[in-house]
């Protein structure tokens, strides 16, 4: 009698157990099943149904390798469900592979847990399938990307390393040709006539010119290259920008342009590197310059607080469009403008500026407008950190 009476208090115990997971199962989105014993259904939720493609009455009282025409006779499922579960109860992120009939080629991801003293099986699945190829192709895509960038770095590197060497080689035999038609032009080999003097004139002002595409080419070689390092000391940067205004009156008087250096303090110190941040004014200045009509007008101002130190420098020059601003600091990029001809250059002067700006840990900006001017304004920590 009692007997009777346990094994009926236990078939109730798991028919209570059963509905309290069938309510459990219904709100899972991916598949779940619960098995009994024999590894039958005892039933599963919709979202089963709907991803394997079986209907409840073919489903239900049915060993789960004879569901969908056996397409669940997987061994690595049977290795799951009467090997490695039984002694382990609890299996967390097994992963299937098979190729189900109806489906294709999956790769099922199950978790699984025996309840009620080893009576019934939950069995949640998870299709990874898409999930696995989106990471295979992107460990792929990524594999390609690395080998991209380090043979285009391996090229960048070559041309780098060629433009220096050439450029090295270069300077010498033009230092030479520049030497030799200055003693000229100086008398060294005897009087010249008009006509001589002018074409030697000619000569030498191109020697000069070669010799400055020359340069260009070294410092930027050498700043791609990360071969620039700072010297950087508590320097005074209104003294560094009248040094560079006195240096280039002579070039600015033969324009007949004006400079207006507005000063909100007589000494403004900061961390730079002398020599380099001088070249940068210098340039910044000397593109102002070129670009602007004669008798135009350039206005450096400086300014400084406790973390900036702020230089501009505007002139009343040919202007940008917008669409031209973006191509101003890229390496040998020149903009298309009434002077571009008759001034040359390399389009290596700003991206150098932008290098050597940025290597101390500042920004360089412009703005401008068409027919007005532009105004460059480059912003640099007052310390370094």
């Amino acid at each position: 009698m009692n007997k009777t009476v346990d094994k009926g208090s236990r078939i109730a115990k798991i028919k209570e157990l059963l509905g309290y997971y069938k309510e459990i199962t219904e709100t899972v989105r991916e598949p779940f099943i619960i098995l009994d014993q024999a590894l039958e259904v005892v039933t599963a939720n919709a979202a089963f149904y709907r991803k394997f493609k079986v209907k409840k009455k073919d489903t239900v009282g049915r060993r789960i390798y004879e569901l969908g025409n056996n397409q669940w006779d997987a061994p690595e499922l049977r290795a799951l469900l009467e090997n490695i579960l039984p002694k382990h109860k609890v299996l967390n992120n097994y992963a299937v592979t098979h190729n189900f009939p109806d489906l294709g080629h999956k790769t099922i991801l199950l978790n699984a847990r025996q309840v009620d003293s080893k009576q019934l099986i939950l069995l949640a699945m998870e299709d990874v399938t898409a999930q696995l190829k989106l990471e295979s192709d992107t460990a792929e895509m990524t594999t390609n990307l690395v080998e991209q960038r380090d043979k285009l770095q391996r090229l960048n590197d070559a041309k780098d390393e060629f433009i220096s060497l050439a450029s090295h080689q270069l300077r010498t035999p033009a230092t030479a040709v520049r030497q030799t038609i200055g003693m000229l032009t100086q008398g060294y080999v005897g009087n010249l006539s008009k006509e001589q003097s002018r074409i030697l004139d000619i000569a030498y002002a191109s020697s000069v010119r070669q010799l400055e595409i020359i340069e260009d080419l070294l410092r930027v070689a050498k700043v791609d290259a990360g071969k620039v390092y700072l010297e950087t000391v508590p320097c005074d940067v209104v003294k560094i920008i009248d040094t560079v205004i006195k240096s280039q009156i002579i070039l600015l008087n033969n324009r007949h342009q004006k400079v207006h250096f507005n000063k909100s303090q007589k000494k403004v110190i900061a961390a730079v590197d002398q020599k380099l941040f001088s070249m940068v004014i210098e340039n910044l200045l000397d593109n102002a310059s070129k670009y602007s009509p004669d008798k135009g007008q350039i206005t450096i101002q400086i300014e400084q607080n406790d973390e900036q130190t702020i230089i501009s420098v505007q002139d009343t020059g040919v202007g940008l469009r917008k669409s031209d601003l973006s191509k101003l600091f890229k390496k040998f990029s020149r903009v298309d403008n009434p002077y571009s001809i008759s001034v040359g250059g390399t389009g290596l002067g700003l991206y150098w500026v932008k290098k050597v700006v940025n290597l101390h840990q500042g920004s360089v900006e412009v703005t401008s407008k068409l027919h007005v001017g532009s105004t460059f304004t480059v912003k640099i920590p007052t310390e370094l950190s």
